[in-house]
């Protein structure tokens, strides 16, 4: 963040450079660093185009996955 921070301090342009820093920090505030927890890829995934056969895993489209 530092290094983004010194870029931007770069900028000879007042206006530009208010205004990438404004859109740096709203990105920033919303970006997440380090072990993220809630988001994860699943365990497993709804296939619907797939047929169901016969030794397969499959589950109720009603019911959890």
């Amino acid at each position: 963040m530092a290094a983004l921070q010194e870029l931007i301090a770069k900028i000879e342009n007042p206006e530009l450079r208010a205004q990438i820093q404004e859109a740096a920090d709203k990105a920033l505030k919303h970006k997440q660093f380090g072990l993220v927890f809630e988001e994860h890829l699943p365990e497993c995934t709804p296939l619907y185009d797939v047929p169901v056969r016969k030794g397969k895993r499959v589950s109720l489209k009603t019911g959890k996955v």
